[in-house]
């Protein structure tokens, strides 16, 4: 019989840099008898054409029609697959309540289904969701934080908990993203250990993925500020990917806490009650509350962006603008400085 493997995400836990090690691996996995759905949902017969489904399963999520079609071409692949194989369904938009009622619901009575997630410490993924996502419709890190708290985003518990109800018979396996617990401190090594491949040392790397780097926290501010002149949406990415083209990688990275202690402790305290449930029920950890304690609680060094000064903030703006661009312009007109900079680089 074969067996379904769902990487389900969760968003912004590493689910890209996880793909692109199975893709890079495609012929070793093939030989193991792993093969991987694509957008098509039969088993990708080239390296190539191995790709997440990511926009059709979205599509499929309000389409009755399209997710029983996705369905019917599941099934079809796993009666059709060699005994023994496993096929990989990865993408990270079936982090989702609805996903699996819509998408996968009866799978689980036929045939095995193993679904993984990861999930980041929320102190460390409200800051990357605000960089991404919030700070193109001008929403302040704190803003951002104080929303995602009462929201109870990110949504770990109860999207856990609609997968376990809707696929009573499928294995759940929810891994931490962090260092020090993943397999040799790397995610795609992790995943592998997951679904019980062997991972071939002596292939090339998988190309770097990081599509959403971290930038200055100077510049990420400078972009909040004046929203609407860089980003026409909160998924708008025309302007920050110009603006990595021309970025050195110094500036390509945090360069201070995002941050406050009290911040952090606020957001270790508002959901420690459902880290604790996810690191007993499904991480099965022997010591939860230490785990929580070492690896999910902040300890903040150095001035948090979340606390300096405007004036602060704009004056290191202006320093990169100026390294970087050679133009020299006040904070009042900074950002357009950096837009037009941009432009003309672009241009040329």
């Amino acid at each position: 019989m074969s067996h379904l493997i769902v990487h389900a995400g969760f968003p912004k836990c590493g689910s890209t840099a996880t793909f692109a090690g199975l893709q890079a691996q495609f012929d070793n996995l093939s030989a193991q008898k792993i093969q991987i759905l694509n957008r098509g949902f039969i088993p990708s017969p080239t390296r190539q054409q191995a790709q997440p489904p990511l926009w059709e399963l979205e599509s499929a999520m309000t389409n009755p029609p399209e997710a029983k079609v996705i369905k019917e071409k599941i099934l079809s692949a796993l009666e059709n697959a060699d005994q023994g194989t496993s096929l990989i369904l990865s993408s990270e938009n079936l982090a989702n309540k609805n996903a699996p009622k819509r998408l996968l619901q009866g799978i689980d009575e036929k045939f095995p289904v193993t679904a993984i997630f990861y999930m980041r410490p929320q102190a460390d993924w409200i800051p990357s969701a605000w960089k991404q996502w919030d700070m193109r419709e001008g929403l302040t890190l704190r803003e951002t934080v104080d929303r995602y708290i009462d929201l109870k985003r990110p949504a770990y518990l109860p999207i856990l908990q609609a997968w376990q109800e809707t696929m009573p018979n499928a294995k759940i396996i929810l891994r931490p993203l962090v260092s020090a617990e993943m397999i040799e401190g790397d995610p795609i090594k992790d995943f592998y250990h997951q679904i019980g491949a062997v991972f071939d040392t002596s292939a090339p790397p998988a190309p770097k993925t990081n599509v959403n780097p971290s930038i200055d926290h100077a510049l990420l501010h400078l972009m909040m500020r004046s929203h609407e002149l860089f980003f026409s949406g909160r998924h708008d990415s025309t302007f920050m990917g110009r603006l990595l083209d021309h970025l050195p990688d110094t500036y390509k990275r945090t360069n201070a806490s995002m941050l406050s202690q009290d911040t952090c402790s606020a957001i270790y305290d508002s959901y420690h009650a459902e880290n604790l449930t996810l690191a007993t029920d499904y991480m099965k950890l022997d010591d939860p509350k230490g785990f929580l304690e070492t690896h999910f609680r902040r300890v903040v060094n150095g001035d948090p962006y979340e606390t300096m000064s405007e004036d602060h903030v704009m004056a290191r703006a202006q320093e990169i603008i100026l390294d970087v661009f050679g133009v020299k312009a006040p904070p009042e007109k900074l950002a357009q400085a950096l837009f037009d900079a941009v432009q003309t680089r672009q241009a040329g």
